[in-house]
């Protein structure tokens, strides 16, 4: 507990450079307490030693009438710090997935540092069309990844599966379809571009080949203009949770912003290659890793990448920061 908060489901993860502070959102549908943004400190990264935060203050997100979001309203999942280029100002970009069953589309927030809301920005109608038979995002598996660009005036959001026009097969072994990832201009508010990513098969064990299985896309960065990091988490009961961090290529693939059903072989995903498989990273345990953030440079000049996993407010299941040096390329 933190200032008469229940600690957890932390699903976004953003870092202050200029007060050496980071935020994490907590995925709390306002059900333990208001939806809401922690405030908090870490240690510097050093081989060894644990990642404990330290945490400093909790923001409450409040909607457009100024008061916290009620119950099941928004469903907090990304996260972002954005300095205006104008005005200089922090604010903080988020995510919600929305409900799709209680017929509450996902949604792209920009709020001031203690929570009030400046904006929804618009996103394109095919991520908010629901209530349609065989279309539109699926429940609970919309908005989950959000980074900005290094220029500071766009910002990518990720759908975390296909639309259910574009979904895969859905049959062992067989891609989910592919993951809409989308480019906003912030200062207009407006899609610009999207490109189509495509996660691993669902990960069904071979004594288990069916039952439910789930995979998709957790968190995104940009490591560069047109390089981006695309964490992907897969659960299944034959596997448990795995976590696996690519790197895709977002010049390589087509723009299809215009494209209302995604066919095989009518468009061009973005190219990836592994880069980490946390299974194999020296953690001792991996959970549910759904954020991720660059951190403060290491004293070697190497970046810092930082990981965070969602409880799910679950007792079996830990909130767990991971730190990684990432060399120049």
């Amino acid at each position: 507990m933190f200032k008469d908060t229940l600690v957890g489901g932390l699903s976004g993860l953003a870092y202050d450079g200029a007060n050496n502070l980071w935020y994490a959102l907590s995925d709390d549908r306002s059900r333990h307490a208001p939806a809401r943004c922690y405030v908090l400190r870490l240690p510097p990264l050093t081989a060894g030693r644990p990642l404990l935060p330290e945490w400093v203050d909790v923001i409450t997100l409040r909607g457009a009438d100024g008061r916290p979001f009620p119950r099941q309203q928004v469903d907090p999942e990304a996260l972002a710090l954005r300095r205006d280029p104008a005005s200089g100002r922090t604010s903080l970009l988020w995510t919600s997935e929305g409900n799709i069953r209680t017929r509450i589309p996902p949604a792209l927030y920009e709020s001031e540092l203690d929570g009030r809301l400046l904006r929804e920005l618009p996103l394109p109608p095919l991520l908010r069309e629901i209530g349609r038979l065989r279309r539109g995002p699926r429940n609970n598996e919309t908005l989950e990844g959000l980074a900005l660009a290094p220029d500071g005036r766009h910002a990518w959001t990720a759908m975390e599966s296909a639309l259910t026009q574009d979904q895969g097969t859905m049959t062992p072994g067989a891609p989910p379809g592919p993951c809409r990832i989308t480019r906003i201009d912030l200062a207009s508010g407006r899609a610009d571009r999207q490109v189509a990513y495509l996660p691993e098969p669902e990960p069904f064990g071979p004594a288990m080949p069916h039952g439910p299985a789930e995979s998709g896309i957790s968190a995104i960065l940009l490591h560069g203009e047109q390089r981006m990091w695309v964490l992907e988490r897969a659960w299944s009961l034959a596997t448990g949770v795995s976590a696996r961090l690519y790197e895709a290529d977002l010049d390589a693939a087509s723009n299809t912003l215009g494209t209302d059903r995604l066919r095989p072989g009518r468009y061009r995903p973005a190219p990836k290659r592994l880069l980490l498989d946390l299974k194999h990273s020296g953690l001792p345990h991996v959970d549910n890793f759904e954020a991720m953030a660059w951190g403060p440079p290491q004293p070697s000049g190497a970046r810092t990448l930082v990981m965070c996993s969602d409880d799910n407010f679950n007792p079996l299941q830990v909130t767990q920061f991971a730190g990684f040096e990432v060399a120049s390329p």
